[in-house]
């Protein structure tokens, strides 16, 4: 009897907090890079199992004429690297089995189908999953945290798992989409709940994009979404009381920052006033932002050359990657020209397809108050604007599946269950 209760304690308290922590750090790519190469063989894994499961669902639901608007974003999602690795080939003579295993990160669009399969199976409840999914994103964020203070990123130069720019010297690739989420996440809890234990990891979430992750386009999209929340979630009351205290945090972390690093705030003057030259058109000695000017003009030549499907994807194991046939050029650099170079205007549209949806569903939705569902909206708000900038989903398309995947199961199953309700209570009140 004992035995049986500790293996259940064992269940319920570790192993399964565990397999949906492993679950999304795999989802997310965040240690895709680690030299070891375990995660990434963990990630193919999840991959298969994901897809599997949600593509067997897809064809019984469709052989029962039970076709749904996620299966029909799901289709051109998946036949798009197919396209991709067939573009490449025909471009730049590359085997089409290297251009579709390149893209492998991609296939990871079912594993926001395959939670809505867990959800409506009932086999957990969104309540479990909500504790599990912002748990894990916490410690995901303690992890970034974690290597990026305590570990001198030199220790890994010799391979992928750092790289080295002007502007940030040697750093960590890491989904900084996810830090974004965890500020969200904070900051809606603090807006509309007046949770003041989420100070902490909101302060936290935002020195790391200060001091490690210092996107200037980045930082501006988090404002954005969080400026569109503020104007249409809270009332004019709270507005005046929270920019009085958004004003006095504000100038606190810029006074602390200037007697720890004062340095740091003239970079940020410098690099924002160098970005600003891409808008004014003036010329610019900042060697990113110039870069960022040179890989806009290879985009923009090879959109033309190919506009409807783009060129394709290219390996960085194929003769050096795009760099190998441009000199420097990553597409995910330029945002949306990126996408466009790669997957031209009908891919990129593909792309872009959850996000109407998402936003065509925002009336039936406006009611519900959760904070996963709230997360979910504006995260999607986010990696819109943020591939505007940069082209987040040729890299790390996890966060934008699962995020789509619990929006579409609360416009589905958590609506119609409220309504189906109402209708109940109606009736017996009649």
């Amino acid at each position: 009897m004992e035995t049986a209760r500790l293996l259940s304690l064992f269940y319920k308290k570790l192993l399964t907090p565990f397999i949906w922590f492993l679950f999304f750090l795999l989802s997310f790519r965040v240690l895709a890079r680690f030299p070891s190469g375990i995660f990434e063989a963990f990630f193919i894994l999840v991959v298969i199992l994901t897809s599997i499961i949600s593509i067997r669902d897809i064809i019984l639901q469709w052989l029962a004429g039970k076709a749904n608007y996620f299966h029909m974003i799901l289709a051109p999602l998946f036949i798009l690297p197919f396209i991709t690795a067939y573009q490449a080939n025909v471009e730049f003579h590359q085997p089409y089995l290297i251009g579709l295993l390149a893209q492998r990160q991609h296939f990871i669009i079912f594993a926001g189908y395959f939670l809505v399969l867990g959800l409506k199976n009932k086999s957990f409840d969104i309540d479990s999953f909500r504790k599990h999914f912002i748990r894990s994103l916490f410690i995901i964020m303690g992890i970034m945290l974690f290597f990026s203070v305590l570990i001198n990123p030199l220790v890994f130069n010799n391979t992928d798992f750092v790289e080295f720019s002007l502007n940030k010297g040697w750093h960590y690739e890491f989904p900084s989409d996810v830090i974004a989420t965890v500020i969200l996440y904070s900051m809606f809890k603090l807006l509309k709940e007046n949770k003041k234990r989420f100070i902490l990891p909101l302060l936290f979430g935002g020195l790391y994009f200060l001091v490690y992750i210092q996107d200037r386009s980045q930082l501006l999209m988090i404002a954005i979404t969080v400026f569109i929340f503020f104007i249409r979630n809270i009332d004019i009351y709270r507005k005046f009381i929270y920019i009085l205290w958004g004003i006095t945090g504000a100038s606190a972390l810029l006074l602390i920052i200037y007697i720890v690093d004062p340095g740091l705030i003239d970079h940020y003057i410098t690099i924002f006033g160098n970005a600003s030259t891409i808008v004014t058109g003036n010329t610019t000695t900042e060697y990113s932002t110039a870069m960022r000017i040179s890989e806009a003009a290879i985009a923009i030549k090879g959109i033309a050359i190919h506009p409807l499907f783009g060129n394709g994807f290219i390996s960085s194991q194929f003769k050096g990657g795009f760099s190998g046939f441009f000199g420097y050029f990553f597409a995910s650099d330029v945002g949306i020209l990126g996408n466009l170079f790669v997957y031209g205007i009908i891919g990129t549209l593909i792309f872009y397809i959850p996000f109407f949806v998402t936003l065509s569903w925002t009336k039936q939705l406006r009611k519900n108050t959760d904070i996963l569902l709230t997360t979910c909206q504006y995260g999607m708000v986010f990696i819109f604007l943020d591939m505007i900038t940069a082209a987040s989903n040729i890299k790390y398309m996890g966060l934008p599946s699962i995020f789509f995947g619990i929006i579409y199961y609360y416009r589905y199953f958590v609506v119609n269950e409220n309504n189906e309700k109402a209708q109940t209570y109606q009736i017996k009140s009649k």
